[in-house]
C-alpha cells in the first residue's frame, strides 16, 4: 500500500523527531511495511510550496492508496496546500486530517489582539482559519484528540486519535515515594496546587519527593515557599534528559487548571509519556483527559483539591502488591492500545474501509 503523508514540520525537526507527534507517526508510518512518501516542511518556506506544486504534477501518474494529514499550529497559509487537499478528493483517494489546535473556539481564553496592526493579524487568521475549514470538508475522516474535542465541529465524520506513547518500559520497576510532573508550571498548569500536595505529602511520609521538569524561564516566574523546599528536585531537562528522571519516579502528576475551558478538551501527549516509563497517573478532572485515565485504568482522577492528591497518591504507593496492580495496567493500556503503531493501524484500518466503500 502506498501511503502519502501529509505535515508541516521542517524536515530536519522531523528527522530529529523534535516535533513529536509528527515525528512519531512518521516512524511507525515507515516501520508499518507500507511504501511511504512524506510532504513535508514550514508552510512559510518557499521550498514546500514548491514541493507541492511538484506533487501535484505527479498525482497525474502515481498511484495513491490513502493519504493522512498531520495538522499545522497556524491555519493552513498556502493556496497550493488547499489545492492539494481538493485534488486529492477529486481523485478519489481516502484521505484523514488530524486537527491539532482549536483554541480559537476559545476566544475568552484566547483575546483577539488589540490596535490597528493586532486587528489586521487576527483577521487574517480569520479567513485563513474559514479557508481551512472548510477545505478540511473533502477530507474523508477528521481526527481529534479527545472525544470531548468532535463535539466543537460538525464535519461528517469525526473520530478520536489522541497522542501514543513508546515502550520505554524498564524490566522491573520499585515502588518509592518519588513523584514526578513534567510540563507547564505557569499559565494553564497548576502548579500551586502541585507543590500544596507535595508539601502535605512529605509531611505525612518525609522520604516523599517530587522531581518536577519545567522550562527555565517558567520556574522563575513562580512564587511559592516551597520553591526552596529539600523535597523538591528543579531540573530543565528535556528529550533523552528525561530517560534517567522518569526512571526514578513512581508515579506521576498531570495538573491542568480546573477553571480554563480549554483544558477540559485537550489531552496532553505527557500523559502517554509518563505511561511509556510504565508510571501510573494522578490527573486533575477534566473531561477529555478523564475519559483516558479512567478508561485505560492508568491511574486515578481527582478534584483540584490536596487532600484528593494526596489521596491518590497514597492509594497507588499504598503497598508493593497495590504498586505492581497499578503497573500492570499500565503495561496493558501502553501495549495493547497506546503505543505510536496503534495509531497507524487506526489510520490505514479507517482509511481502507473508507476505500471499500
Amino acid at each position: 500500500m502506498r501511503i502519502l503523508y501529509i505535515n508541516y514540520v521542517d524536515d530536519k525537526k522531523l528527522l530529529s523527531g523534535s516535533s513529536v507527534r509528527p515525528a512519531k507517526i512518521l516512524k511507525a508510518f515507515s516501520e508499518s511495511g507500507h511504501e511511504v512518501i512524506v510532504l513535508s516542511g514550514n508552510q512559510f518556506n518557499s521550498d514546500r510550496v514548491r514541493k507541492v506544486k511538484n506533487m501535484l504534477k505527479e498525482l497525474k501518474h502515481v498511484r495513491l492508496d490513502l493519504c493522512y494529514i498531520e495538522s499545522p499550529t497556524y491555519p493552513i497559509v498556502q493556496h497550493s496546500d488547499r489545492t492539494l487537499i481538493k485534488r486529492i478528493h477529486q481523485i478519489g483517494i481516502p484521505m484523514a486530517y488530524f486537527y491539532r489546535d482549536f483554541y480559537r473556539k476559545f476566544p475568552e481564553q484566547f483575546p483577539r489582539k488589540t490596535g490597528i496592526v493586532g486587528h489586521l493579524k487576527d483577521y487574517g487568521l480569520d479567513v485563513l482559519q474559514y479557508l481551512t475549514d472548510r477545505v478540511i470538508k473533502n477530507c474523508d475522516i477528521v481526527y481529534f484528540p479527545s472525544m470531548e474535542a468532535t463535539k466543537l465541529f460538525d464535519y461528517k465524520d469525526k473520530r478520536v486519535l489522541p497522542p501514543a506513547g513508546e515502550n520505554c518500559l524498564s524490566e522491573k520497576k520499585e515502588r518509592a515515594h518519588v513523584g514526578i510532573y513534567v510540563g507547564g508550571v505557569i499559565g494553564h498548569y497548576d502548579s500551586p496546587l502541585l507543590l500544596d500536595s507535595c508539601q502535605l505529602l512529605h509531611r505525612q511520609d518525609n522520604s516523599f519527593r517530587l522531581i518536577l521538569v519545567c522550562r527555565e524561564d517558567e520556574w522563575a516566574q513562580v512564587e511559592h515557599p516551597c520553591k526552596n523546599a529539600e523535597w523538591l528536585e528543579v531540573h530543565h531537562a528535556s528529550g533523552k534528559e528525561l530517560e534517567s528522571l522518569y526512571r526514578r519516579a513512581s508515579v506521576a502528576f498531570v495538573m491542568p487548571k480546573k477553571e480554563i475551558p480549554y483544558n477540559e478538551f485537550a489531552v496532553s501527549v505527557k500523559v502517554f509519556e509518563y505511561i511509556s516509563y510504565g508510571l501510573p497517573v494522578v490527573a486533575i478532572n477534566s473531561k477529555a483527559l478523564s475519559d483516558i485515565v479512567t478508561s485505560e485504568q492508568i491511574g486515578l482522577v481527582v478534584g483540584p483539591d490536596v487532600d484528593e492528591v494526596c489521596s491518590a497518591v497514597n492509594e497507588i504507593l499504598s503497598s508493593d502488591s497495590t504498586y505492581q496492580q497499578y503497573l500492570n495496567a499500565v503495561k496493558k493500556s501502553l501495549w495493547e492500545r497506546n503505543l505510536w503503531k496503534h495509531r497507524v493501524n487506526t489510520i490505514i484500518s479507517d482509511l481502507t474501509s473508507k476505500k471499500q466503500k
